[in-house]
C-alpha cells in the first residue's frame, strides 16, 4: 500500500514549536547549533532578535595586544610603530567582563563616595547577583547593599560584630549596621568608565 506524501506541519518539532527545516549547515556544528537556537528561543529571543544575536558574535571580538602602554615616567612601553600590527589576540568582551553572565547585571553609578578606587558618577558596575542566605561577601569586597531603603555601593567590612560599610571618599562617613538590618544583593566584579572627560 503506497505511503502518503508529506503533510503540512509534519516533521520533527523542537522546543520552539515549529517544524524542523532542512538547511545546509556543516554537520560538525548542526547539533550544537540546534541546541543554541533552542536555548535562545526559550529565553524569549526569537525572530529577528535571534538572528541579530547570532550575527553579533562578529562584533564582540576586539584585539588585545601583549604590549602595555606606559602611564608613568618610570615605566617604558614597546607599543608603537609596527608593533601594533603583531602579537595580539582577539578576545570576546562579553566573556571577559561577564563571566557567568546568567548571574551578572549592570548598574549605573550616582554620587562620589567611591571615587577613591576609581568608581565615578556615570560609570557602569558589573555586579554578580547573590542570595545572601547562601553566599556571603568576603571582607573588603565591594558590594551592592540596601540600607534604610537606599541602595548603595560600598566596601564590606566587619568590626566588633557589626557590618561596616566603608566609602572610598573621606567626605563620607562609614555606615555601621547590625547584620540583619541590611540586605546585600550583589558583589561588584568590575567597573566600566563611561566618560573620561568627567574626571
Amino acid at each position: 500500500m503506497p505511503r502518503g506524501g508529506s503533510r503540512k506541519g509534519s516533521g520533527r518539532k523542537y522546543k520552539f514549536g515549529e517544524p524542523f527545516a532542512d538547511i545546509g549547515v556543516p554537520s560538525s556544528i548542526s547539533n550544537d547549533l540546534i541546541v543554541a537556537i533552542e536555548y535562545l528561543w526559550e529565553k524569549g529571543i526569537t525572530g529577528k532578535e535571534l538572528i541579530d544575536a547570532l550575527l553579533s558574535a562578529e562584533f564582540r571580538k576586539v584585539r588585545k595586544y601583549d604590549y602595555a602602554v606606559s602611564a608613568g615616567t618610570h615605566s617604558t612601553s614597546s607599543v608603537g610603530g609596527d608593533s601594533m600590527n603583531i602579537d595580539y589576540e582577539e578576545i570576546d568582551l562579553c566573556e571577559e567582563l561577564l563571566k557567568g553572565a546568567n548571574k551578572m547585571i549592570i548598574l549605573p553609578v550616582m554620587g562620589d563616595s567611591m571615587i577613591g578606587i576609581g568608581i565615578y558618577p556615570g560609570d557602569w558596575l558589573i555586579v554578580e547577583q547573590i542570595n545572601p542566605l547562601y553566599q556571603k561577601p568576603r571582607e573588603q569586597e565591594i558590594v551592592i547593599v540596601s540600607v534604610d531603603d537606599e541602595t548603595l555601593v560600598k566596601r564590606y567590612t566587619r568590626e566588633k560584630g557589626e557590618v561596616v560599610l566603608v566609602s572610598e571618599n573621606e567626605n563620607h562617613e562609614p555606615i555601621r549596621r547590625a547584620e540583619g538590618s541590611i540586605y546585600i544583593s550583589g558583589i561588584v566584579k568590575s567597573a566600566i568608565r563611561r566618560n573620561l572627560s568627567k574626571l
